[in-house]
């Protein structure tokens, strides 16, 4: 039946509920700021676990998660957040600056800004799948951001799209856009790191919910 609780239409319908209960869930946990990297963890530990349909209470598994990650997601996203005010600040300066001669600083601290936007969704995933140093799971990202470069490429083009459309919007999609990008960019993650799994290269960590 096209309106049965096991159709295409329902499933598809609960997903996309999924996707904006997660951005509400990760938008209330980043307001400190200095939360964001636990939150968005935990956001990839639940959108990883829904692929597989093994997500169980969406709530529950994702502040689950958070707690889980609260430490280790803190202590990489600090040097995170200073990089990204770094090259932010730099980019708004020679924006304003302007004129031929700021073009290549301004393409630079760009490219510098949506680089480290891309890995950090990659240690941020790996936080959240894997049991590992904090330096392992950078070393882990850069690893995979090179290897799998087409894959961050759209990743790069999903985080600059979701940029786009805070910036155009302004605020009201900030409440929910990290939902269905998250979703999207889990979707490439899960398909990253079966393939280590099956090659034996990394054990997942133990989750259950």
């Amino acid at each position: 039946m096209f309106f049965g609780l096991d159709s295409p239409f329902i499933r598809g319908i609960n997903k996309v509920v999924m996707m904006l209960y997660m951005g509400v869930l990760w938008f209330i946990c980043s307001i400190p700021i200095i939360t964001v990297g636990a939150a968005t963890s935990a956001m990839y530990e639940v959108f990883l676990q829904a692929i597989k349909n093994q997500e169980g209470y969406i709530g529950k598994s994702f502040f689950k998660a958070f707690k889980l990650n609260l430490k280790q997601g803190t202590k990489i996203w600090i040097p995170i957040l200073f990089a990204e005010v770094v090259f932010g600040i730099n980019i708004f300066y020679y924006g304003l600056l302007g004129g031929e001669a700021y073009k290549l600083q301004t393409a630079i601290f760009s490219i510098l800004f949506l680089v480290i936007r891309a890995v950090s969704a990659y240690i941020f995933a790996a936080v959240a799948k894997f049991e590992n140093s904090s330096f392992g799971h950078v070393k882990m990202a850069f690893i995979l951001a090179r290897q799998n470069w087409g894959w961050t490429l759209i990743i790069v083009f999903i985080q600059t799209l979701s940029l786009f459309l805070i910036w155009f919007f302004v605020y009201f999609p900030v409440l929910f856009i990290m939902g269905v990008t998250g979703y999207m960019e889990a979707i490439i993650f899960d398909h990253i790191f079966q393939r280590m799994i099956e090659s034996g290269l990394i054990q997942e960590r133990n989750q259950s919910y």
